[in-house]
């Protein structure tokens, strides 16, 4: 009896464990690529046009800007009711002022002397592919920071610029911190329909802050604030990556080279970035039907088609008030 009953047991366990192995081989991978995080930043009215404005930005699942998607990928209702063809549905951002701006900061000191050639060989690429509506300026810092290139978007005197940063020379003093407080202000990050300045700090160093323990890590994020940072490391025994992640704020903007030949590679990449998130910006318009100038509070619903993200930022929702409308 003692036996049968074992064989009972080792025979459930069985069909228990080939029912989980099924059921994992059932489970369909989950399609990330139509995964979509919706961000408003403005929404607008222009009441003798009867007409709605949103300034948005698009993300995929892993936070990184969609810039692919046409009028037909969204889908817009007002007050429950969705806008058809005769609204005039447009997205397209033409009509907004538009400012890129991206400040690289290069730690030229003399930890990197021998290998300053390849660092400028890196920051070139970047500059190479450039938007060209993008604005760029050069800073180099050691014991002080310098400016090598104010904001522009002639790639030749960028270029030109670089050629110019000395490779022999260099200071034994890194004043990481002092140089990100000295170039944070250059820019004031604006997501407005009346104009978009879009900013990026870019940050080259194969080390840490050691000019000076007055200046804090702390004292460098407050002044960047909510602007966004990228850090390009080089791999050395004095890099700091804990500290230079939290310069980062997103790991994903924490980008790592383990030696002078992926240099390029990585501003490359960081580069990709900051033209993504940039053209993730959209300012899509229609004409509302309502044609009654009463005050009236309205919801505005944004979705887009085939959208797996059931969360709240999976779609936008907004109130706007038709004052006017139809004067």
């Amino acid at each position: 009896m003692k036996s049968l009953f074992t064989f009972f047991k080792i025979s459930m366990l069985f069909v228990l464990v080939a029912a989980v192995g099924c059921k994992k081989e059932d489970v369909e991978p989950v399609d990330f690529s139509k995964f979509y995080r919706l961000k408003t930043f403005e929404v607008g009215v222009v009441p003798e046009q009867r007409m709605v404005q949103v300034l948005f930005q698009v993300t995929d699942y892993y936070k990184k800007g969609v810039s692919s998607l046409k009028e037909d990928d969204f889908i817009v209702t007002e007050n429950g009711g969705k806008i058809d063809s005769e609204a005039d549905l447009r997205v397209g951002r033409s009509s907004i002022p538009f400012e890129l701006k991206t400040v690289l900061l290069l730690d030229i000191t003399r930890s990197v002397e021998g290998l300053v050639p390849q660092i400028k060989n890196a920051a070139k690429s970047l500059i190479n592919m450039k938007l060209p509506e993008q604005e760029i300026a050069i800073y180099t810092f050691d014991a002080d920071t310098k400016l090598v290139a104010d904001f522009t978007t002639d790639k030749q005197a960028l270029l030109s610029a670089i050629n110019s940063i000395p490779e022999t020379g260099l200071v034994n003093s890194t004043n990481l911190y002092g140089a990100v407080i000295d170039v944070a202000d250059l820019w004031e990050d604006a997501y407005v329909i009346d104009g978009i300045v879009d900013g990026s700090l870019v940050i080259f160093t194969d080390g840490r802050h050691n000019a000076s323990q007055s200046i804090t890590l702390q004292q460098a994020k407050n002044a960047l604030g909510p602007r966004r940072a990228y850090v390009a490391a080089l791999a050395s025994p004095d890099l700091d990556e804990n500290s230079l992640k939290l310069l980062a704020a997103d790991n994903d903007r924490y980008f790592r080279a383990d030696d002078v030949a992926g240099l390029e590679k990585m501003f490359l990449d960081i580069q990709s970035e900051i033209q993504s998130l940039s053209n993730s910006i959209y300012f899509l318009y229609y004409q509302s039907p309502i044609s009654d100038p009463t005050p009236f509070m309205n919801e505005l619903k944004i979705e887009i088609r085939d959208n797996i993200n059931t969360a709240k930022d999976g779609r936008i929702l907004e109130i706007f008030n038709s004052e006017g409308f139809g004067n």
